[in-house]
């Protein structure tokens, strides 16, 4: 008798073969959790993908007769998600389909002799590049390849999500994602090589773009008008916008046309390049206002948006008023100064939900000056902050040190959690009586507690878990 059946885990104990037809009827993120039932389970759901095999040109064949298959509501594979592409030499691409529209192509198995670096053009709705005069040099250095163009795509992707894309694949990426003219989110990930991204959205459905991880990127250009959301992990770049403004920008590329409701600015590694510009800083501020879900490095603040702000008794009417969760990222895990925060919650007058990360790894100026910090406008209250989320702290002293601040400057008592040694635990902060202030005594003290008890007040913050 096997281990699964001493434990009476009859089902683990079949043959595979029927473990993946079982797998073949559940949804696709339901199957790749069974991942994590035990280490019979484990990649057991990539048995039901097809394998196939051949050149890259072959591979983007088979993505649009995939594509196709799945187009037809009653005839779409219910025990095939994708398929795995094998290239020759350990090199091979994965293709995968979810049932909410989504297609993930991931190349980080795809091998390179030499990892060229290479320049990548995205135009989501369709159009020409008529207006691109510029960029058809650069286009053409990159078209050494031949991809033959794909036949407009019946299935309709509403979701795209890029791994490891190369100089190899970015052509027939280019050529593809043109097809694409209901495509509502774009992730683009891990892209090794990848130089500068140009992405021209037009006046198609994209509402949201995510870039995480493309360690060798030096410039973006973006125009489009109806984004909502742009995440963004990586160094602080050279972004351009739009049509007619030359102008680059050491932050990111804001068009006239949208505005953002979530913005995930997460340059804790710091600029690209030696110098930090501010070039039409005051107008990126402008266009992220009405935000509501915000990351900010505490050094961006510091180097790019205070340097703008007027001078008291001026006051700057383009605060964050619409705020209401912050993921702010600090650098500074010894002789830690909350400055720069509390100058930047003055300018946060509806905020919720506070989260505050020290990561010691992350860049920190030289040059920095924390007694410029600028405070324009005083809040008395920021009645509407619930919760505040510590992480990285190094050690209690400091965080009730800063909720004693919190209520110094804004006359708030928030919940205020810190992370646990203990697993499913969080650390929760609690005043004890008054007769403790009467001995002399510090009335506040962390208690642990467990998590399910304060999700609610206080779940993860959406780009966390990236």
């Amino acid at each position: 008798m096997d281990f699964e059946q001493r434990n009476g885990d009859t089902i683990s104990s079949l043959p595979e073969d029927i473990l993946c037809h079982i797998i073949s009827f559940l949804p696709f993120k339901s199957a790749v959790q069974t991942s994590f039932l035990s280490t019979r389970w484990k990649d057991l759901w990539k048995k039901n993908f097809l394998v196939l095999k051949g050149t890259m040109d072959d591979a983007f064949i088979a993505i649009s007769s995939f594509l196709n298959e799945f187009s037809d509501q009653s005839h779409q594979p219910t025990s095939n998600w994708g398929f795995q592409f094998n290239l020759g030499r350990g090199s091979s691409l994965s293709v995968t389909v979810e049932p909410d529209k989504a297609l993930h192509l991931d190349f980080s198995n795809v091998k390179h002799e030499f990892p060229w670096r290479f320049d990548c053009w995205l135009e989501i709705n369709g159009s020409s590049y008529n207006d691109w005069f510029d960029f058809w040099w650069l286009h053409y250095r990159n078209c050494q390849i031949h991809t033959p163009q794909p036949s407009p795509f019946t299935f309709k992707v509403k979701s795209l999500h890029l791994i490891s894309v190369s100089y190899l694949s970015s052509r027939a990426i280019s050529s593809m994602i043109s097809n694409f003219k209901l495509l509502e989110s774009l992730t683009i990930k891990k892209c090794n090589g990848l130089r500068s991204l140009h992405i021209k959205a037009g006046d198609s459905g994209l509402k949201k773009l995510t870039i995480l991880d493309c360690q060798q990127l030096e410039s973006l250009h973006f125009k489009g008008y109806n984004l909502q959301s742009l995440r963004y992990r990586g160094r602080l770049v050279c972004f351009q916008c739009g049509d007619g403004d030359s102008s680059f920008f050491w932050f990111w590329p804001w068009f006239n046309s949208f505005w953002l409701d979530d913005a995930m600015l997460d340059f804790r590694q710091g600029p690209a390049y030696n110098s930090i510009f501010s070039c039409g800083f005051k107008s990126i501020l402008h266009r992220i206002k009405g935000v509501k879900s915000l990351t900010l490095c505490k050094w961006v603040f510091e180097a790019l948006i205070c340097p703008i702000l007027p001078s008291p008794p001026f006051c700057w009417e383009r605060g964050f008023h619409q705020l209401t969760e912050l993921w702010w990222i600090d650098y500074s895990k010894e002789r830690y100064n909350s400055n720069a925060l509390i100058s930047f919650l003055k300018l946060c007058s509806r905020l919720r939900r506070l989260y505050i990360t020290i990561d010691p790894k992350s860049y920190r100026r030289t040059n920095k000056n924390n007694n410029s910090v600028k405070v324009i406008t005083r809040l008395q209250s920021l009645e509407d902050l619930k919760v505040v989320k510590l992480e990285g702290f190094p050690n209690e002293k400091v965080e009730i040190m800063l909720a004693k601040r919190l209520k110094q400057e804004f006359n708030v008592e928030p919940v205020i959690v810190a992370k646990s040694n203990y697993l499913n635990c969080v650390r929760l902060l609690v005043k004890s009586p008054d007769d403790l202030l009467k001995e002399g005594k510090d009335p506040y003290k962390f208690i642990e507690t467990r998590v399910e008890h304060l999700y609610d007040l206080c779940p993860q913050h959406v780009h966390m878990g990236f």
